[in-house]
């Protein structure tokens, strides 16, 4: 059972999820004013701290030696990097902002309850934030945001929220972050399989507005990943293709030839397509300047502007790691990413023979997997070396390990005679980790 201690650091934590993600410092000037999410981290710091000392239950995974081995990387390296002022003023403080969302997951999620209430949590804020621009697109034709095509003509794209600076992909991105966990939660409960219904179609409708090709790749890979894991592949992929062939056919012709330039076959779009491909291009080229230690933490748009003579950062995470922290960053952060697939793939091969499975920690895997993919293949076309996405999901990957790990050895004392009858739970939970 948890303490006190936990249960109030895991409250502050969902506190600071929802300010965070829901930008409660935008939205009411005096939050902004106390710098609320900045109090909260350093309250949360301290009770991490203090925890960390009094229950030890954090066992050291490869997943958290190498974070750790990331910070010093880009910490030892600032006197060797071209701009260490950019780092130290901008970088650094950057990526504290989003490696925390790591250490917190790994420190205050201590149970299965635990991590439902973040989950939850956490997807609610982000369908939050998928359906306030959609209500106020319904409502006041809002956008937010466009997009150029050729002979001088525009497209009107769906953006975030006034309140949440998040452009149509980082829009589409929270789409389909949203999806997987939509469709893996909703067998749970009948209030999961009615929002699941409810939400879904809004969530595409949003997606399509956005006008994001990257988002319209990122729904294949959610399909494909659930088509991978499901038990009637025959009539989900059946459902699939008629979605298709019955709503393009619907969509505005900008928005077909938009989605047709992903393939080459576009009148107006095409263009833009082949640009980004020669950005990330240009990126590396750029990150060739300084092959071994990189410009520094946080200097991908300045070394793109100064040396590529485009003012924004990388539209590509490796050549944006290898910008900012050389080849031997880009390694350290490669391993990084295999030790999370290798934690969720560890923990689907033990629940696969499990007989006594959990039906949210198995549905959870399957949700995270399917988001990890997805993460990789926007990894192609965006940055997220300071992107919280990353962090979060190395600390998912950290506490799905855990309780899988202490679920199945309290199945196996559960199933076993002990002496006297007595289950040692102290014993499982040492053994746990």
């Amino acid at each position: 059972m948890q303490n006190g201690s936990s249960k109030t650091a895991l409250g502050f934590y969902i506190v600071f999820i929802v300010s965070w993600f829901l930008h409660m410092g935008s939205r009411f000037s005096f939050l902004g004013a106390a710098r609320f999410d900045l109090l909260l981290v350093c309250v949360l710091m301290i009770l991490a701290f203090s925890l960390g000392n009094t229950e030890n239950n954090n066992r050291k995974t490869t997943t958290d030696t190498l974070i750790r081995v990331l910070v010093a990387y880009a910490i030892v390296t600032i006197p060797f990097v071209e701009w260490p002022g950019s780092v130290i003023g901008r970088g650094i403080p950057e990526f504290i902002k989003a490696i925390v969302f790591y250490y917190f997951t790994v420190s205050f999620v201590k149970t299965e309850a635990d991590l439902k209430k973040l989950v939850s949590i956490f997807v609610a804020c982000q369908l939050w934030r998928i359906l306030e621009p959609l209500y106020l697109h319904v409502t006041e034709g809002y956008w937010g945001s466009f997009a150029s095509m050729s002979n001088w003509e525009y497209m009107n794209r769906l953006s975030g929220a006034p309140s949440d600076i998040v452009n149509p992909n980082g829009l589409a991105f929270i789409i389909c972050t949203v999806l997987p966990f939509l469709y893996f939660m909703a067998g749970l409960s009948r209030i999961n399989r009615l929002i699941f219904i409810v939400a879904t179609p809004l969530c595409l409708y949003a997606l399509i507005l956005t006008g994001s090709r990257t988002g319209i790749l990122g729904v294949v890979a959610i399909f494909l990943g659930i088509l991978v894991k499901a038990k009637r592949r025959l009539v989900i992929c059946l459902f699939g293709v008629a979605i298709v062939v019955v709503g393009f056919p619907l969509l505005s012709s900008d928005t077909q030839d938009r989605y047709l330039s992903i393939f080459g076959k576009s009148d107006k779009n095409e263009g833009t397509a082949e640009g980004r491909i020669e950005g990330v291009e240009s990126s590396f080229m750029v990150a060739l300047r300084r092959p071994i230690f990189g410009h520094g933490l946080g200097t991908s748009r300045e070394a793109n502007a100064n040396f590529a003579g485009a003012d924004q950062p990388a539209h590509n995470l490796y050549a944006e790691v290898a910008q900012e922290l050389g080849g031997v960053g880009l390694i350290i952060f490669l391993l990084f990413l295999k030790s999370i697939y290798a934690a969720f793939a560890e923990c689907k091969r033990v629940y696969v023979l499990s007989k006594d499975k959990s039906p949210f920690l198995t549905n959870m895997i399957d949700a995270m997997q399917v988001w990890l993919w997805l993460n990789l293949l926007f990894s192609f076309a965006s940055y997220g070396l300071n992107s919280y996405e990353w962090y979060l999901l190395g600390g998912f990957s950290v506490v799905m390990q855990r309780l899988t790990m202490a679920n199945t050895v309290e199945n196996q004392f559960s199933n076993a005679k002990i002496i006297g009858g007595v289950h040692d739970k102290p014993l499982i939970r040492k053994i746990a980790g």
